[in-house]
């Protein structure tokens, strides 16, 4: 299955990157990336365990990380993530249930030492 994030989920996790590393610094910045790519492969390896929030978006599901929660869909061999949201978010206010988001394809990784910004669409490891 192939990851696709959308601008949004980019943006997302370029501002959970920067607030750990400022508040927490490198090393936990490093690891809490390092958590949610961990949880985008456990996603992609079994998506029907994941909680449906239809109300949110078509095919929307949702699966925590840390104090954040993964807003994605399932689209015939891709997984689409749409929003990296903290948990204290409104989600229909973020995420209004009648848009359908634009994907754009991102490469398979946000952590330091793989760029995030390539625009490229990557096949999960695995």
């Amino acid at each position: 299955m192939k990851l696709e994030l959308t601008h949004a989920a980019l943006d997302d996790l370029r501002s959970i990157r920067a607030y750990t590393l400022d508040r927490w610094g490198p090393v936990q910045e490093q690891l809490y990336l390092d958590q949610i790519w961990k949880k985008f492969e456990t996603i992609i390896t079994d998506p029907s365990k994941f909680r449906f929030r239809r109300d949110l978006f078509p095919g929307c599901q949702v699966a925590a990380e840390g104090k954040h929660v993964i807003l994605f869909r399932v689209h015939k061999a891709t997984l689409q993530v749409v929003r990296v949201l903290h948990g204290a978010m409104d989600f229909k206010r973020t995420v209004p249930p009648d848009s359908r988001p634009r994907l754009k394809p991102a490469c398979a990784s946000a952590s330091r030492s793989r760029p995030a910004t390539t625009g490229t669409s990557a096949p999960m490891p695995g």
